[in-house]
């Protein structure tokens, strides 16, 4: 199973969001219910590994907090972008989150993420990739992207009360991920 944690936007949130991603055949967008932030992405599992994940997670204290989704980015970079991000303003509390998942995980055996820690909301990825060697015309996409990078899109600024996280087991197919929620976690 893939598994990873998330925080569940509210359905106004999404739809805004949704609202807001670049509409463009070479952009695959997130659908609106399958958006959410990422706490932490774990990977394959299998039963016995997962079922100790869902207990270990249990584990995780945190007091329910605001968060601001505002601003607009890419990865890797804006010169060769393939991910199309919602940001999230900093907030100490969503850090000690992150900080606790991690520290649950690593007692259920999941090895720590190497990687700093970057909220953001995933609304969309490129399907090709945007160099000086290809033979179409990226015109369009530039354009669509510029708009996203710094036009309307970057303009939101909404916040939303976080009281919960979720771990999610995802499957991958032709068209992209599908996301289903396995438990539910809550703060206090």
């Amino acid at each position: 199973m893939r598994l990873f944690t998330a925080i569940t936007l509210p359905d106004e949130v999404r739809s805004e969001l949704a609202a807001n991603q670049p509409k463009h055949p070479d952009i695959r967008l997130t659908p609106e219910s399958q958006l959410h932030l990422t706490l932490r992405f774990i990977g394959e599992m299998d039963k016995s590994r997962t079922r100790r994940i869902m207990q270990v997670l249990s584990q995780v204290a945190f007091r329910p907090f605001d968060i601001t989704l505002m601003g607009t980015g890419c990865f890797p970079d804006p010169k060769s972008p393939y991910i199309l991000w919602i940001g999230v303003q900093y907030h100490p509390v969503l850090h000690e989150l992150y900080d606790a998942v991690q520290e649950e995980l690593s007692r259920a055996g999941v090895p720590q993420e190497n990687r700093t820690f970057h909220p953001h909301v995933t609304i969309g990825r490129i399907k090709k990739a945007r160099n000086n060697k290809q033979p179409v015309d990226n015109t369009l996409l530039d354009t669509v992207f510029d708009n996203f990078l710094n036009g309307p899109p970057r303009q939101i600024n909404t916040t939303f009360h976080v009281d919960r996280f979720h771990l999610y087991h995802s499957r991958v197919h032709s068209g992209g991920a599908i996301h289903h929620c396995m438990q539910e976690y809550r703060g206090s």
